[in-house]
């Protein structure tokens, strides 16, 4: 009872037993062989090999065990999680609709994409994310602003602020914003997403045409006199483990669609420049516009 109980939590226990079991019998058998050649007397090998096959087996088991929670030697668990996902989508095939991302921008009279703020917490993402939002909503403009507070407290509640943490939430958020902006929504992003890797691969998720950084540049020390959250202040104390800018480093981009200097920027200036460089990609082909306008009429 108590070995089922363990093996349905945790699988792996199942395979751990197996291996254990398997795996001593060999080398019982090795050291029965070898004792009865140095004794000479079966009895006394067999007895060493049972001995030894009883507590090699428990030492081995849980080794094994904590091995098994050991990353050492093994890719990343993002590469790990990876293999896993390519593993159970053998029997899984993509589904095609009738209606495209194209169909849906003409309806919507403008294109989608995602515009990706990240810069260090306090210089300013979620108010120009904010900003940029309203004045998109007062044109028409299909959007929604993904924060990175919000999303930690609904979707990606069950993530830490580790490494790995950082990783998945980043990961979930590309997914849903490909989603959403396949569903011809524009998407407001603000994430620190303060690694180089984790960008680049929200990009790869997302589509490098419909991904555009936007690097919220604001120095530290503004930052922290800002600091509206008290955030700085409580890392500083060491109260919050790795803090990007303070216990943990943040990768500037290299080559972003824009930056804001927030530090010497206005908020309403920040907002205009950007609505000023992705006016035109916002903008559709007249005939696409016309060909919804002919089918609004017959309709």
């Amino acid at each position: 009872m108590f070995i089922d109980n363990l093996i349905s939590k945790d699988p792996s226990i199942k395979r751990h037993i197996v291996k254990t079991l398997t795996w001593r019998l060999v080398g019982t058998i090795d050291t029965i062989i070898l004792s009865t050649i140095i004794t000479g007397n079966v009895t006394v090998g067999a007895k060493i090999g049972g001995f030894e096959l009883f507590t090699k087996m428990l030492l081995y088991y849980f080794h094994e065990r904590v091995w098994y929670r050991i990353n050492f030697g093994l890719p990343n668990r993002e590469r790990r999680a990876l293999k896993l996902k390519g593993g159970v989508a053998k029997n899984i095939h993509f589904q095609k609709f009738k209606i495209s991302r194209s169909q849906r921008n003409t309806q919507n009279r403008h294109t989608s994409f995602v515009i990706w703020f990240t810069g260090l917490s306090g210089s300013g993402k979620s108010t120009l994310a904010n900003g940029l939002e309203e004045l998109l909503f007062k044109r028409n403009i299909k959007c929604y602003a993904l924060d990175g507070d919000n999303v930690r407290l609904g979707l990606n509640s069950d993530l830490d602020f580790s490494a790995e943490g950082r990783k998945e939430n980043i990961r979930r958020v590309a997914e849903i914003s490909q989603l959403m902006s396949d569903a011809g929504v524009l998407v407001i992003a603000s994430f620190i997403s303060p690694f180089k890797e984790d960008r680049e691969r929200a990009k790869t998720i997302i589509g490098e045409k419909n991904f555009l950084e936007i690097f919220v540049d604001c120095p530290l020390d503004v930052c922290e006199e800002r600091d509206t959250k008290g955030l700085y202040s409580k890392a500083i104390k060491g109260e919050i483990k790795e803090f990007t800018g303070i216990s943990s480093p943040y990768e500037r981009p290299e080559n972003p669609y824009l930056t804001i200097p927030s530090g010497t920027m206005s908020v309403k200036e920040g907002i205009d420049y950007i609505f000023k460089n992705i006016e035109q990609k916002l903008r559709l082909e007249k005939v696409a516009v016309d060909e919804v306008d002919a089918k609004e009429a017959k309709s």
